[in-house]
């Protein structure tokens, strides 16, 4: 039986509050939208604190399934028109949580492997689009670096659909001397850059590598341009000469897939 309790406006506050970036670093939580993010969640071992859900979103086929995964001191049941105010999807499913973001997982990044480095990726859509993909592939590790969104943003969690759950993310500050790190493990430096001069795909990715993935509209920025021992290009040959940051991204990562894999 699905507990009927209603939603203490402390919590009801916390959740909104819970979009603003500030306030999730400060309290290390997140807030999750959705039946897929939350089983995925669920399943990499993410603390849930409370589960809140709609009459609506139980009435569905498996929805009792999730909703007593959680202890019945945590789970809330509200109206459809309070969770539409909460939500931050423009079509919510009625179920959504607040949760604690997980530990950063820095050994990660203190051994040889395939990186990406996200340089002012601005868009959550493309940060979690990427996240997904990493998730998806041989990527050991994702570096954010400043200017970046946020990956616990709403709509960067939604984009990587639970991908963020399985890969390991640190950003520049929590990570200061990143590039130094990367040196000492003999891990070459790559640049995605339209202006570079060795196609992507004849980049030797059996080697350690790291891939700079550069802002939407201004690319890698020239001091990590100068610091790569690479600046690889995707050749385009149609009217349009750019590719989305996201697209960008799942090109290097699938490539390097390609060659572990299929070589």
């Amino acid at each position: 039986m699905i507990a009927d309790v209603s939603l203490p406006l402390r919590l009801l506050k916390e959740y909104r509050k819970l979009s603003m970036r500030k306030f999730r670093n400060k309290n290390g939580k997140m807030i999750l939208e959705g039946n897929q993010l939350l089983e995925e969640a669920l399943s990499a071992g993410v603390t849930l604190e409370s589960l809140i859900y709609t009459a609506q979103f139980a009435s569905k086929p498996g929805a009792e399934g999730l909703i007593t995964k959680i202890d019945k001191n945590r789970i809330f049941r509200v109206d459809t028109s309070t969770f539409a105010k909460i939500a931050q999807t423009d079509t919510p499913q009625g179920v959504a949580a607040i949760a604690r973001i997980p530990e950063k997982q820095y050994d990660a990044f203190y051994k040889k492997g395939f990186f990406l480095i996200l340089d002012r990726i601005q868009d959550p859509g493309n940060l979690g689009t990427i996240i997904r993909t990493a998730a998806a592939a041989r990527v050991n590790g994702i570096i954010l670096l400043e200017g970046t969104a946020d990956p616990y943003n709403p709509k960067a969690l939604r984009a990587s659909m639970g991908g963020i759950f399985y890969v390991p993310i640190v950003s520049e500050v929590e990570l200061p001397d990143w590039f130094d790190i990367m040196k000492r493990q003999g891990i070459q430096l790559i640049a995605a850059d339209p202006g570079g001069n060795t196609a992507y795909y004849n980049v030797d990715f059996n080697m350690p590598s790291a891939v700079i993935i550069g802002n939407e509209s201004r690319g890698v920025r020239k001091a990590l341009l100068e610091k790569a021992e690479i600046k690889a290009f995707i050749p385009l040959h149609g009217k349009f000469n750019t590719l989305n940051a996201a697209v960008a991204a799942a090109a290097f990562v699938l490539e390097n897939e390609r060659q572990k894999n299929f070589q």
